[in-house]
């Protein structure tokens, strides 16, 4: 199964300068919960961003212009070769879930392809630069809700009606 997952202002910036404008404990947690022992795909600022390959999960980076190498994690050039990799790797080792965890055009091509989507709506706005792509809630609907004091973990699904 293809996931996304990010965390969302309200008024849908996910960056600011290269990086993430806020840091909740509680969605760090949430995030390491749903990816442990999955795959995640991410481009190389997002890799950049974060520092290292994360733990307990294999990670494929998305980079045209760098090549990172480290045990359980590897290089590809682009986003088709990374979703082949993460279906290949998911197969071959028996991991049911691949997730899509930034940047923006990750995001924007994940959304052509994605069966979930795990949003972490933050309930302020930011400023920034770098925004989570649109998408059609005639494309995916809201299957549940966990709200806490400053952000609501959301989980929305594909609904089949493509428009």
């Amino acid at each position: 199964m293809i996931n996304i997952i990010s965390a969302v202002a309200e008024n849908g910036i996910i960056g600011a300068g290269g990086k993430i404008p806020w840091d909740f404990p509680e969605d760090r947690k949430y995030f390491k919960k749903m990816t442990s022992g999955n795959i995640v795909v991410m481009g190389r600022r997002t890799f950049q961003e974060i520092g290292f390959p994360l733990p307990d999960r294999y990670n494929i980076i998305v980079s045209s212009t760098e090549k990172y190498r480290s045990e359980n994690m590897v290089t590809v050039t682009d986003f088709a070769t990374a979703l082949e990799t993460a279906r290949d790797y998911s197969e071959k080792n028996s991991i049911p879930e691949i997730f899509l965890c930034g940047g923006a055009e990750i995001y924007r091509q994940g959304l052509e392809v994605a069966d979930r989507l795990y949003i972490t709506e933050i309930k302020s706005r930011y400023s920034g630069d770098v925004f989570f792509p649109e998408f059609s809630e005639k494309n995916f609907i809201l299957v549940s809700r966990e709200d806490i004091t400053r952000m609501s973990f959301c989980i929305y699904e594909r609904t089949g009606k493509e428009l």
